[in-house]
């Protein structure tokens, strides 16, 4: 009887022993991870979500204030759009493109975990808009690290009115924020470049082929005449704007088709300068016709034709370029043949 009392009193206590310890592994897994750690695995978080958006991280307002949560030893740049279509925000548009060159630009660098890039479309982040009071959109902010405030938090707002909306140009003032040393770098234009090649091989297959008639084609007052009127058209229409500012040739509209129409006196794009350029000439054509070209015709009948073509062509012109006014500023209250 004691020989079977002693082997249960051993079991029951082999038994307690074993409940302890398994005890002590669990509550020793459960003990709460170190501030460090948890700073760590946030950052882990943040740097796999950016390789997936190659450099740019998508926020809500619940993911906005995560990410800027203290504390942060890392620096955070947020693009505050609304490029969504019903916003119809073209500057957003315009930007959208150069800013995420930018975050390209600094996913390539070997340490990205000191800087990340966000963007918070007003469609999911209206709160976090005013709560910092923001009325229109794109605009730029960078949060220093926690433990380094800025200095200077005024120059922590990106100003597009003084800076413009080129990669360069805020990757420059974000290298001066966050010290860092992003490079901008373009993707090939073989577009461009095809019809730089194309354009040089043809000036130099006519300047071959005139090569023996170059006297009087120089000396030629049409020659002049059409150059100088190319030159007009391609000035007033905003082609010196665009070499200044360097706008997208067209950008994202609604249903997925591309737009070349921006709206506002401040916004061009490349198309749409082309576009306005072959309608002043257009314009311009229809009455050197009425002027020099009709009054020449001897037959009364095709005089008449060509006086009706002319004017139709300059009525049908001008109410065009009325409605790209139109576009341009919806208030516009003229019109001439197109309502």
């Amino acid at each position: 009887m004691m020989g079977i009392f002693s082997r249960k009193t051993i079991f029951l206590t082999l038994a307690l022993a074993m409940v302890a310890l398994f005890s002590t592994v669990s509550t020793g897994q459960a003990q709460p991870m170190t501030p460090e750690a948890l700073l760590g695995k946030k950052v882990a978080r943040l740097q796999a979500k950016a390789t997936k958006g190659k450099g740019l991280i998508e926020l809500d307002t619940v993911a906005f204030e995560e990410v800027l949560a203290m504390p942060r030893n890392y620096s955070m740049v947020v693009l505050f759009t609304a490029i969504s279509p019903e916003f119809n925000c073209i500057p957003c548009l315009n930007f959208d493109p150069e800013y995420r060159l930018v975050a390209s630009g600094w996913s390539k660098q070997t340490d990205k975990t000191r800087l990340f890039f966000g963007s918070l479309d007003f469609k999911v982040g209206q709160t976090v808009f005013q709560k910092f009071g923001m009325n229109s959109a794109p605009s730029a902010l960078y949060f220093p690290p926690s433990g380094a405030p800025s200095s200077q938090p005024s120059l922590d707002r990106y100003d597009f009115q003084k800076s413009g909306f080129q990669a360069e140009e805020f990757a420059k003032w974000l290298n001066s924020r966050a010290e860092t040393d992003i490079k901008v770098k373009r993707p090939f234009d073989f577009i461009g470049a095809a019809i730089n090649i194309l354009g040089v091989a043809g000036a130099l297959f006519s300047a071959v082929m005139m090569y023996q008639k170059a006297g009087k084609i120089f000396g030629s007052r049409y020659l002049w005449s059409a150059l100088s009127l190319f030159t007009i058209f391609v000035m007033i229409s905003g082609h010196m704007w665009n070499q200044i500012r360097r706008p997208p040739y067209t950008i994202p509209g609604r249903g997925g088709q591309p737009g070349f129409i921006a709206q506002g006196f401040q916004n061009q794009l490349g198309l749409e300068t082309q576009i306005v350029a072959v309608m002043y000439a257009l314009l311009c054509g229809s009455v050197i016709a009425l002027l020099g070209i009709v009054p020449r015709i001897e037959d009364p009948s095709k005089q008449r034709i060509a006086v009706w073509v002319s004017m139709g062509l300059f009525s049908l012109m001008f109410s065009v370029l009325i409605q790209f006014f139109k576009v341009k500023n919806p208030g516009y209250p003229f019109q001439l043949l197109f309502r």
